[in-house]
């Protein structure tokens, strides 16, 4: 199985990295635009760490066009507005949905979408909503969701700190409901759901909780 990772050289990329590369059947190839550091070579030598540019056909299709599955991990947390996250999250990807649409017979997409947004962000989980129309028109059943929360790890300190206190919050019985809407996830689980899925198994992270 040929699994292409869109910004695997990033910090969800590479926990799903760290978990598919335990499996010799799973081929993965890290698409970013700055590659792969030296470091993740070392460290995953078995997989293509490829510099891309998602306006430049020629540095992506020839990968895309043999992959099982292709794995949307591009895009930014923290935008100014709409037309921003549209350049930086939609834009560059509409490029290889359409390339899978008309170019590809067999090929999947799973799409890293979101279960909701904080408050002041509506603009994020717009650019999401959009993506995910997009994919449900252009690839049917060849398109996949996932509806994670915070994915937190202690390489990143502030966000396993917050992640820390809302699964505490948690805890208490008024809050659960607003914590399980915001549905932190630790990144080693959120790797081993998109293996899962990968091989045909079934993950919680495919239903949207409702807030």
């Amino acid at each position: 199985m040929k699994v292409v990772l869109l910004g695997g050289s990033g910090y969800v990329g590479k926990g799903i990295i760290q978990e598919l590369s335990l499996y010799e059947e799973i081929e993965l190839v890290s698409m970013s635009r700055h590659g792969g550091t030296n470091e993740d070579k070392e460290k995953w030598p078995k997989v293509s760490w490829n510099r891309i540019d998602l306006d430049k056909p020629e540095t992506w299709q020839k990968e895309v066009a043999t992959a099982d599955w292709v794995i949307d991990l591009i895009g930014v947390l923290l935008a100014k507005n709409y037309n921003e996250y549209y350049k930086k999250t939609i834009k560059p990807v509409m490029n290889v949905i359409k390339f899978i649409e008309k170019k590809t017979e067999n090929t999947k997409f799973l799409f890293v979408s979101a279960n909701s947004a904080p408050l002041g962000m509506g603009a994020y989980m717009k650019a999401k909503l959009v993506l995910e129309d997009e994919l449900s028109k252009r690839l049917g059943t060849r398109a996949l969701f996932v509806y994670p929360g915070l994915i937190y790890h202690k390489e990143r300190p502030t966000v396993y700190a917050v992640a820390t206190v809302l699964n505490s919050l948690a805890k208490i019985k008024p809050l659960k409901k607003l914590v399980e809407s915001l549905r932190p996830v630790a990144r080693a689980r959120f790797a081993v759901e998109i293996r899962k899925l990968l091989l045909g198994q079934d993950s919680y992270l495919i239903h949207r909780v409702k807030e």
